[in-house]
Parts: C-alpha cells; structure tokens; sequence
C-alpha cells in the first residue's frame, strides 16, 4: 500500500513555540470540536461529547477568528463533503517513530481505510500493528492526520483515542460505514 504525498506540512520539533495559544470551540451532529493553535499551526484537535468546553489550564484563550478556513473546512467535512485540510500541524513532542507512522496515516485518503499491519508494513516494521497503534494513540490531531482511517484485520473498529463512537462517525461520513 503507498499513498501520495499529502499537501499539508508537518511542523518538525524544535520548530514550535508553545506561546500564544488559541482555542475554537465548534459542534456537530457526533460532538464537540475544540481546535487549539497558535500563529504557526494547529497544535491538537478534540473530539468530545456534545456541550464539552475547553480543557482548563491549557494556557490558551478563546478566539473566534480560528485558523483561516479551517472552520469551513470542518463544517463542509461533517457535512459529508470531501475536503482538503492543508492546514501546518504543530508536530512538537513525538518520537521519531510516531512521526513516521503518523506521516503515513496523513497520507490514508478520504472514504478509504488500511489495517494497522500495512500501516506497520509501510512503515518498516512487519509485526509491528501494536507499535503503530500506540503511535496513533497519540496523535493530536485527529482529522487532519486521519487516524480513524486505520482499522483492525477485517475493517473490526478498535483503537482510537477519542471513543468508538466518533470512529464509527466519522468513517459513516465518509461512507466508509452504513
């Protein structure tokens, strides 16, 4: 499985101050969206239940500006729309491996899905579908870095860090899922 080469550029460590962070709160038929950034990216994304408010000592404040586009992006997004997100993701703080496995999961187009062995395959390392599950455990952003995309053998929904339920949510919108 090789993917093409995704538009959106993945801010590398060091590159990433963590001053001036801003949250946006927006909601959707599966939840709640709390997207945090600053001036160069967008640092994490979290999908919660419906009502859910800004995690408390994040050192962010609100902003109802938000990202240029990205707002629309989400909007046309859980309406069902393919869309692009070329958004710069903040990648500060995850190992070199991480990084890798969550390069390739940018790459998983949309309505598609891989297993976490070819993800594991792609990656160099055979066997090693636990390792790329814990690297994708901890990937902030979910959406922009589609980790919803990886599935267990036989398409099973295991694994993902914000609940089934908006695994099971999101792969329906994208027709993945009845």
């Amino acid at each position: 499985m090789k993917h093409t080469e995704g538009a959106c550029r993945m801010i590398t460590p060091g590159e990433v101050p963590f001053n001036n962070m801003k949250h946006h709160k927006l909601e959707f038929s599966p939840g709640t969206v709390i997207i945090y950034y600053n001036q160069m990216g967008i640092f994490r994304i979290l999908l919660a239940e419906k009502g859910s408010e800004p995690l408390l000592g994040c050192g962010s404040t609100e902003d109802r500006k938000m990202w240029p586009g990205l707002a629309e992006d989400l909007r046309s997004y859980f309406a069902g729309r393919e869309t692009e997100f070329n958004y710069p993701i903040l990648m500060d703080g995850y190992s070199p491996w991480a990084l890798k496995v969550l390069a390739i999961t940018k790459r998983i187009p949309y309505g598609r899905t891989c297993t976490y062995s070819e993800v594991a395959e792609e990656a160099g390392a055979p066997g090693g579908a636990r390792a790329v599950g814990q690297a994708l455990a901890r990937n902030r952003t979910p959406i922009l870095i589609p980790c919803h995309r990886v599935v267990g053998q036989g398409g099973e929904l295991v694994g993902f860090s914000c609940g089934l339920h908006w695994k099971r949510e999101l792969l329906k919108l994208e027709g993945v899922l009845k």
